[in-house]
């Protein structure tokens, strides 16, 4: 119990006062050719182009291009070294509709328009979220946001894991939450972790709560093979091919713990499918601006040569990437 208290607040995700297939929701303006370039420039970390067309696109009521800007305005990993030179205003300017002293969320726009998706967001940026939630952004085809829907509610402390952990568009990932209420119900509960914890891959780093954690190659091979570690298994693959799986076992151990790991990802698979995200340079730079985000100087340099000892290439990458900031 300590140890889940201890990863959710290492996951460092800003809570704003804050049985089938999964069936992707379309949102309207999302085919435009302007939004699909406007996407391609920001994939290839082309923030000074991509930016400000999105910007034009949200006030010209395209709601694909709101929901996206809204999501990167409330994930800092997704923001770059060019918009963190712009000046306040300017980041405003880009990232919100106009509205108050600072601004309005373009997410609140677009769920005022109807966009399901979009009002999913803003219900879940409010604190009296139900965790039903989880279910419903898994189901609407948003696995990554389902995952951190999960940790946002578990950060406020609300319960029913435990019961929605039958329903088949739960995500494997939150199941030590579930674990987390059985073992508090009694009644059997060491039974029906244990039954879990046997299902789960050898290398799964989410048994780490109950049981010991996966040795190297173990996690290794889950790492370069689970749909939660995508990000790392792209990033790894592309800048370190020849020393993947410890360069994969280097960025997990920077990153902390599985929850930071689950939240990485496309802010939208529904507008961009989680793979061309991974494989972008824009989803390459997150993962190391998430790093950089876990503390100050000192603690990234504890971090930076930890990362060392397990793949120079990594540290090197990460080093590199943290400079641009």
């Amino acid at each position: 119990m300590r140890r889940l208290a201890g990863w959710l607040l290492a996951a460092g995700l800003v809570v704003a006062a804050a049985g089938g297939a999964a069936r992707a929701e379309a949102v309207a303006g999302a085919a435009t050719p302007d939004f699909r370039a406007a996407v391609a420039l920001w994939l290839a970390d082309d923030e000074a182009a991509a930016l400000p067309a999105l910007a034009v696109l949200a006030a010209g009521g395209n709601a694909a291009a709101q929901m996206l800007l809204g999501l990167i305005d409330k994930a800092p990993e997704q923001q770059g070294p060019w918009l963190g030179a712009r000046s306040r205003e300017a980041r405003i300017g880009l990232l919100r509709a106009p509205g108050g002293l600072s601004g309005r969320s373009w997410m609140r726009v677009a769920a005022a328009q109807g966009v399901g998706l979009a009002e999913l967001w803003v219900e879940l940026w409010d604190v009296a979220a139900a965790p039903d939630i989880v279910l419903r952004f898994a189901r609407a085809g948003e696995p990554r946001a389902a995952r951190e829907a999960g940790v946002v509610l578990a950060k406020r402390e609300r319960r029913g894991f435990g019961e929605m952990a039958g329903d088949p568009a739960f995500p494997a990932a939150l199941r030590p939450f579930a674990w987390a209420e059985w073992a508090g119900e009694g009644g059997g509960a060491s039974e029906r972790i244990a039954a879990d914890l046997a299902a789960l891959h050898p290398g799964d780093p989410h048994r780490g709560l109950w049981a010991a954690p996966p040795p190297p190659a173990a996690l290794e091979d889950w790492l370069l093979s689970a749909g939660e570690a995508l990000p790392v298994a792209a990033f790894c693959r592309a800048e370190c091919p020849g020393s993947a799986g410890s360069c994969a076992r280097a960025a997990y151990g920077a990153l902390g713990n599985p929850l930071s790991l689950d939240t990485l990802g496309s802010p939208s698979e529904t507008l961009i499918p989680a793979a061309d995200y991974a494989s972008s340079p824009r989803g390459r730079a997150a993962l190391v601006r998430r790093i950089h985000l876990i503390g100050p100087g000192r603690v990234r340099m504890r971090l930076l040569a930890a990362a060392a000892e397990t793949d120079g290439c990594f540290a090197a990458r990460l080093e590199a990437g943290w400079a641009r900031y």
